[in-house]
């Protein structure tokens, strides 16, 4: 009989004091197929200002609920673009490169992030 020794496979990830929430791996930025990978943990209540990334990702939801704004620039400021996604967990978010949006953690929420390359986050007034 075998034994499976399993490893906390979010050990190595590092916590990033200037981004309150995040725990993140990046791959080598020389790697033209590189991602980084983030295990997010929000309180409830926490919110994102609109913001974009540089690349596209993808946010599957392990516990909790978000709700993602989407936004659009119309005469040099930000309207919202529909309804809030909601996603809950089991599901699976995409938001295409450089779409403007923000985010309410309606409850406590864990997260598997990607996104495409080496993490990037720019805040849109």
């Amino acid at each position: 009989m075998s034994t499976f020794i399993s490893k906390d496979i979010w050990s190595d990830f590092t916590a990033d004091p200037e981004f309150p929430g995040f725990s993140f791996r990046d791959t080598d930025e020389s790697n033209a197929n590189c991602v980084t990978a983030l295990l997010e943990r929000w309180q409830a209540g926490t919110i994102e200002d609109p913001h974009h990334h540089p690349h596209d990702d993808m946010s599957i939801i392990v516990t909790g609920e978000i709700a993602i704004q989407f936004h659009l620039r119309v005469d040099g400021e930000l309207v919202d673009d529909g309804e809030p996604m909601i996603l809950t967990a089991g599901q699976t978010g995409y938001i295409k490169a450089n779409r403007i949006h923000s985010v309410v953690y309606t409850t406590d929420c864990d997260m598997v992030y990607i996104q495409n390359k080496t993490f990037g986050f720019e805040v849109d007034k």
